[in-house]
């Protein structure tokens, strides 16, 4: 996992303090291995050093806030190039907000004059790794202060870790196909008519050439990850997964998990009581389907990476 060097506690911003963020270092630290990053000391800058803001002129440039001669600009994005090799084995990047470098969505972008703001978007840095890696999970680091921010963030790293285990090496789009297959309920519980019409479009994956098909499959995947998994599209892929499961369950067992999982959509019961019942039932079933159901697994709130204290 990348992340920003002063969110592990080292004094590298402009004034030489840090941001540290317990979050990291404490609870994710214990499933990742971070690896730090601060493009501006990398490039030179120094700590102390004069802080820099992204103006928008004949492009978006970094330069210095009171020193409008002072440009790196450029440096920033060679620096962003010249770290492809290591990012290619990063799985998500955890990136300090409002950073002229390393935000994500906060960033402010000033008038060519340093007025006013016209909008907030990505760091330099950042624009450049989205750049080379467009499906890469990043997040910013107060966000995942946020335990249902945090979780969906987890599913993404966990799903892009998954793609590059088992399709990267081997994306032949029958390999593509099952990657999809065992996302779909999951898929479903993030946004239905997003998975309907990946669906279709899996349907015709002899419309592409190979590599094409799995990049836009991979792309597609991680964009309906994005969205915040809702209770309702949660019940469901939930009630997806009961039908597989009712035809090897007496009456009394159906009744009982369906009443569970309507407990869940009411909120009275929590995901992890209706997704341990499955489980339990799971192995009842013969179908190949319902067994690689990557909804079924243990989410990153089971994992205990969700709450922190």
């Amino acid at each position: 996992m990348g992340i920003s060097r002063c969110a592990v506690g080292d004094p590298v911003r402009y004034n030489g303090s840090h941001k540290h963020s317990k979050v990291c270092t404490q609870l994710l630290s214990n499933c990742f291995e971070l690896h730090s990053y601060c493009p501006e000391v990398a490039i030179g800058m120094g700590v102390p050093r004069p802080p820099i803001h992204l103006i928008v002129s004949d492009r978006l440039r970094a330069v210095g806030r009171e020193d409008a001669t002072l440009d790196v600009t450029e440096s920033l994005e060679h620096y962003a190039d010249q770290v492809v090799p290591e990012v290619e084995n990063l799985r998500g990047f955890i990136l300090m907000q409002k950073s002229p470098s390393c935000g994500i969505r906060t960033t402010p972008h000033y008038k060519v004059d340093g007025t006013g703001v016209l909008a907030h978007d990505s760091g330099l840095f950042t624009a450049r790794l989205r750049h080379h890696f467009p499906h890469l999970p990043m997040e910013e680091v107060g966000r995942l202060n946020a335990s249902d921010i945090r979780e969906n963030f987890l599913t993404r790293v966990f799903a892009y870790d998954a793609w590059h285990r088992y399709v990267a090496s081997d994306p032949r789009p029958a390999r593509v196909i099952e990657f999809y297959t065992a996302y779909k309920y999951l898929l479903l519980a993030h946004s239905q008519p997003q998975t309907r019409a990946l669906g279709q479009f899996v349907s015709n994956s002899r419309a592409l050439e190979a590599e094409r098909f799995a990049y836009e499959v991979r792309g597609k995947i991680m964009e309906i990850l994005t969205n915040q998994a809702s209770r309702k599209d949660r019940t469901n892929a939930l009630m997806h997964s009961q039908g597989h499961l009712k035809g090897y369950l007496t009456k009394e067992e159906r009744a009982e998990l369906a009443h569970l999982i309507d407990e869940y959509r009411q909120g009275r019961k929590p995901l992890s009581a209706v997704l341990t019942m499955l489980r339990h039932y799971l192995p009842r079933s013969p179908h190949h389907f319902i067994h690689s159901q990557v909804l079924l697994a243990a989410e990153p709130a089971e994992l205990g990476l969700c709450e922190f204290r």
